[in-house]
Formats: C-alpha cells, structure tokens, sequence
C-alpha cells in the first residue's frame, strides 16, 4: 500500500506572467481554492531575467469544482499590498471556514543603476534594491470572494530594524496551524540581526487572524540557517516543525512541541534531500509529505509516513515528478480532496520556459 500517481495538471500558466509559491485548501464543499504568487515574465523585456523579488508581484487565486482536474483560468486578486510586491500567499482554513493567508513583502527602495549600496538592503537580480518588510496576514470569511487586511505580526523581539524605519518582522512559507482552543500558530524566519543565522519563530494569534504575538524560538542554529518552517499538527496533539536549511548540504531539519507550541524539542537533521516541505493528512490518517527536487533529475517528490511523521527519514521515497527545466521550480503544497485523492500543486517549468503552476493527483492505496 502506498502513493499512486493519477496524473499531473497544469492549474495556471500565462506566458506574460511568472507565476509560483501555491498554497491549497479544500473548502466544506469540495471547491479547492489556490493562491500563488504572480509576477510580470521579465525576460520579456531587454536585460529582463529570473528574480524572486518583484516590486509588482501580487497574490492571485484560482479554484476547482472537480477535485483539480480543472481550475478557473481567469485568477482573481487576493491581495496587492500597497507599496510592496507580495510573496508566497500560505492558505490556511480555520474550523469556522475562516481562511487566512500569510505573506510577506519585498519594497522597492533604490533604482537599478544606483552604485552605492543601500543600508539594509539586498541587491536583487533585475539590479532593484530592495528590502522585506515583514510578514502580515489576509483574511477572507466569504470563501475567497473578498480580503480583508494585512494584519501584521508583532516584529521579533531583540532584532534590529529591517531597514530604517522598518521593524523585522521576517519572512514566512509554511502551513499555520489551529490548535483544540481555537488559537492560531504561524512560523515565521529570518535573522535577528545582519549576518546572523537565520532563525525559525512561532507566533499565536487568538482572534483569527488579527493579532499576533511572538510565543518563542523554533529552532535555531550557530551555522545553520532555518528557513520556511511548515507546521503539522499530529492527532495526538503534538506539533511538528519541518524545516529547510542552509550550509547543511540541502537535507531538512525536524523538531516538535508536545505542549501547544510552547516550547519546542531540540532540532535535529533528517535524511531527506529537497525542500521546502508539506504535508497532508490522508483519509486513512497517514500523512503525505512532499518536497521540491531542485538537483537533476529536477521536480517533486514525497513520502507516506505514519499520522505522527516519526517515519519520515525511513519512509520510501517516489518521484512524482522529473523533467523539470531547472532548479527553478518546487514549492509543493499538499491537500486532501474531496474524493480522498491529495493534490500536490507547485511551481514549475518545461526547458527553462514559463513558470506556472501545476499539480500532480496522488491516489493514496
């Protein structure tokens, strides 16, 4: 018993646009309702290239009534910050159908042919400088008709400043999750202070959404960085933290937290290569966990564990997909449908061509 691939589908794919970073929930009804993150194709333009910070990115949704065989193609606007590109929309569906979606966004603050560089700042591959400015959240009650907010996060205590001015408040990619009381968990990364290790947070929301404050430190590290940390709650209430790192050769790391996110176990590596990580629970209580590929033979894979992921490292790995054009693809986001099928939707590109969204539907046996 274990993952069959039905087949793979292509959710949303325009050539003007660069489109990654999805995230999935299915709703009471059935209907899956995808966010990603859409940017102009740069290289549509002379000097144009590949970046991952746009100061004209937005978060954009599509939906499926048929348990993703097929999806809207004409995507409506989650959220457009206003004087920030948006980055990675995470959904997550509260228990009263709430749904929030985190993000965190990249400002604009110098021209390309500035010289001298800016304090703060990153100098991104089009030659923008530019800064994050933090993580906040969108909240929809209607199913994703219509968004209200950002709601920003408390910043991380003791750090400094993002930028003058701009309080840290990191970065985020990673499922949120609901805890028995109704509360709200969100990881959260990013370093305290320049040229630190990047760290991973948890923050706790009581009123669905609106604010959060800092709980404590996931995981962190004298050389090695934690980045888009992904939440999964076990059913015997433990909390499980998976992980991509830097200067740790591409493998992950896990921890947890038996106490509602309190506190959380100390870190430690997995043998699994590739990230960022998801995961979702399948029908009969397993839980699927897939990662992007970004070595040749690029693309995606997962494995099936036990409902406690005490498995994970032991578990058979199976390649969903590997003709990827490049590195440039990944990002998996995992539901389980309606039909009790999974559909793990992510990022990708045929021999360096558009990037679009795309899934693949698993049949777990």
């Amino acid at each position: 018993m274990g993952i069959r691939k039905i087949s793979d589908v292509v959710v949303y794919a325009n050539p003007e646009f660069y489109s990654s970073f999805p995230s999935v929930v299915c709703r009471s009804d059935g209907r899956l309702v995808l966010g990603f993150r859409r940017a102009p194709e740069r290289r549509l333009r002379a000097g144009g290239c590949v970046t991952h910070a746009d100061p004209n990115s937005w978060m954009m949704q599509v939906t499926s009534d048929d348990n993703g065989l097929s999806w809207s193609q004409l995507p409506t606007v989650m959220a457009v910050h206003p004087r920030a590109g948006n980055q990675d929309p995470c959904l997550m569906q509260l228990a009263d159908g709430t749904l929030l979606a985190s993000t965190f966004s990249w400002e604009l603050i110098g021209a390309p042919e500035t010289d001298t560089p800016v304090p703060d700042a990153r100098r991104m591959p089009m030659g923008w400088w530019m800064t994050n400015i933090g993580v906040s959240i969108v909240r929809s009650t209607d199913g994703g008709g219509t968004w209200e907010g950002p709601f920003t996060i408390d910043p991380i205590p003791d750090s400094e400043e993002a930028f003058p001015g701009i309080a840290n408040r990191g970065a985020c990619r990673g499922r949120m999750a609901q805890l028995p009381d109704g509360s709200v968990l969100l990881p959260v990364y990013g370093s305290r202070r320049s040229g630190e290790p990047s760290r991973a947070y948890l923050y706790r929301s009581d009123d669905r959404g609106e604010t959060w404050r800092y709980v404590c430190d996931i995981a962190g590290d004298d050389t090695v960085h934690m980045h888009e940390p992904h939440l999964h709650l076990t059913p015997s209430g433990k909390l499980v933290c998976l992980i991509r790192t830097a200067e740790m050769e591409g493998y992950g790391a896990v921890c947890h937290s038996t106490d509602g996110g309190e506190s959380f176990s100390e870190w430690r590596p997995t043998r699994v290569w590739g990230h960022p990580h998801t995961t979702a629970a399948t029908a009969d209580g397993r839980v699927l966990v897939a990662y992007g590929y970004r070595r040749e033979p690029f693309g995606i894979r997962c494995r099936l564990v036990d409902a406690e992921l005490d498995e994970l490292d032991d578990a058979e790995e199976i390649v969903l997909r590997d003709d990827g054009g490049n590195s440039d693809i990944g990002y998996p986001w995992a539901v389980c449908m309606a039909d009790d099928r999974i559909l793990v939707a992510y990022y990708f590109n045929i021999d360096d061509g558009t990037r679009h969204i795309a899934g693949s539907i698993v049949q777990i046996d």
